[in-house]
């Protein structure tokens, strides 16, 4: 009997270690970040257009370079964005895509979003 719970318990504790985080810009998985940027590029709406834009701002590298991708793919243009260049003239041509999309620093959505230098 203690052979067979002790077996439970490690398959148990073997599953738990299988499950995978969601795919999803707020996911605590930098690889389902990724996943999510991926599949916004393919789509035609608002919200993952929002999402993206807001993922400009990451401290990710490669979550910058990817959604830019995905902007140009989407948008056929990066207003400027280079996801390396200094944070400064990051903010800039963040504020280039909000009001390309049509965010204010009113919107609910952009709340995320470094606000406009004034």
């Amino acid at each position: 009997m203690a052979g067979l719970i002790g077996t439970l318990s490690g398959v148990a504790l073997v599953c738990v270690g299988c499950m995978s985080p969601k795919i999803g810009f707020d996911s605590p998985a930098p690889n389902k970040r990724l996943d999510a940027i991926a599949l916004a590029a393919e789509e035609d709406d608002q919200e993952s257009l929002v999402q993206l834009v807001k993922t400009l701002s990451s401290v990710d590298p490669s979550e910058r370079m990817l959604a830019i991708r995905a902007l140009e793919k989407r948008e056929g243009t990066t207003l400027g964005y280079d996801h390396a260049a200094p944070k400064w003239e990051r903010l800039e041509a963040i504020n280039r895509w909000r009001e390309y999309i049509g965010l204010s620093d009113d919107d609910d959505d952009s709340a995320d979003l470094p606000m406009k230098s004034k």
